[in-house]
């Protein structure tokens, strides 16, 4: 099992968090850091020991204390989310007479479980699961009610993108330093440590004010142009820390205080926006035109439509009515593609985050719609 990260450190923070001493910019790191190679554990054999007891000191405090009155609905979230999902790896992994680990929950009860904490009501239907899920898109992630009413339309009505444009996508290869010269240019770059994990599905970066930062990749080299601009998007996730989470840490006495929580709570989509419109600016400046404006709209908000209406469909039926997403692919007119699994991990419809960004970015995606 590769380690990225200083076991030591780790230790040291979990240490502090059960003498109560952690700084919000330590516990947001010590919790990114065990998600993070919690998705990594997945593509490796072995577990090592020592990182396996840290785990399991983390999630013995999370699991005492995350429900703590002291606590802001936000950190409830934050750590039952956390929680569950860390519940939820250690089931697949251990045999059930050796789990000490408490049984994750499925969709709905993670979503019952939210309503509870913000003090809203809930019940498993429709109606009822939607005006949560507004609020919740609003108040959690920051989404504008305008995407959010416009996301829930797309859910319901049978859309199917145009046929793809003419045109031919720049058959260019980069390589790791070629995107990093584009991105940083003579801006000064910020420390970072790139680890590269074969056959990874997904890109993605630990970021954390004053910690090391660390970028996750499947490779180095031979780069198409849709994978350079997911390499982007994290890099500009690492511009950023500066900016948004002095903001979360210096606000944050201020804004539990007057219960506003809008700051706060916008982290999500204005730091995925931001995310993207690097992505849209390096994929439209090798001209793409037309049809690379197809494509990513197809990648951040199509599939991101169709995988949150299978996860409505989860949290209305579970496994009583499942949807087949490749037959879902086919009726909007779309090519199957295996990614139905990503809803299984995140947080309840946060890939409407990504959707709200790509309509704010995108204002005429409608014409790509018939």
């Amino acid at each position: 099992m590769n380690l990225f990260f200083d076991l030591d450190y780790i230790s040291s923070l979990v240490l502090k968090i059960e003498h109560g001493n952690v700084s919000y910019a330590e516990h947001s790191y010590l919790q990114k850091v065990i998600a993070a190679q919690t998705v990594i554990n997945e593509y490796q054999k072995d577990n090592n020991i020592v990182f396996q007891k840290i785990y399991l000191r983390y999630y013995s405090w999370l699991s005492l204390n995350w429900q703590k009155n002291s606590n802001s609905p936000r950190e409830k979230t934050d750590h039952f989310l956390l929680k569950n999902a860390l519940e939820k790896r250690q089931s697949i992994l251990m045999p059930k007479k050796d789990n000490i680990y408490q049984k994750p929950l499925n969709h709905f009860s993670v979503l019952l479980e939210l309503a509870r904490i913000w003090n809203q009501p809930l019940k498993q239907e429709r109606n009822s699961i939607l005006n949560f899920l507004m609020f919740f898109l609003e108040r959690v992630y920051g989404i504008p009610k305008q995407y959010i009413d416009t996301i829930f339309s797309l859910l319901e009505e049978s859309w199917k993108p145009i046929l793809s444009p003419l045109g031919v996508l720049p058959n260019r290869k980069f390589s790791l330093q070629e995107i990093e010269e584009y991105f940083f240019g003579n801006k000064l770059k910020p420390e970072y440590s790139v680890q590269v994990i074969p056959k990874i599905d997904r890109y993605f970066s630990i970021i954390g004010k004053e910690h090391r930062c660390h970028l996750f990749l499947p490779k180095s080299e031979n780069f198409d142009l849709f994978e350079a601009a997911l390499v982007i998007h994290e890099f500009q996730h690492l511009l950023d820390i500066d900016n948004y989470e002095n903001i979360l840490i210096d606000n944050k006495k201020e804004i539990m205080k007057d219960e506003s929580y809008s700051k706060f709570y916008e982290n999500l989509f204005l730091s995925e926006k931001n995310a993207l419109n690097a992505e849209r600016v390096f994929i439209l400046g090798l001209g793409a035109a037309k049809r690379g404006r197809f494509c990513w709209l197809e990648s951040n908000l199509f599939y991101p439509i169709l995988l949150l209406k299978c996860e409505l469909n989860n949290l209305l039926y579970g496994d009583k009515a499942t949807i087949d997403f490749s037959e879902m692919c086919l009726k909007h007119g779309m090519e199957p593609l295996p990614l139905s699994a990503l809803f299984e991990w995140g947080a309840p419809f946060q890939l409407s985050a990504y959707c709200a960004a790509a309509m704010d970015l995108e204002q005429g995606w409608q014409k790509f719609l018939q």
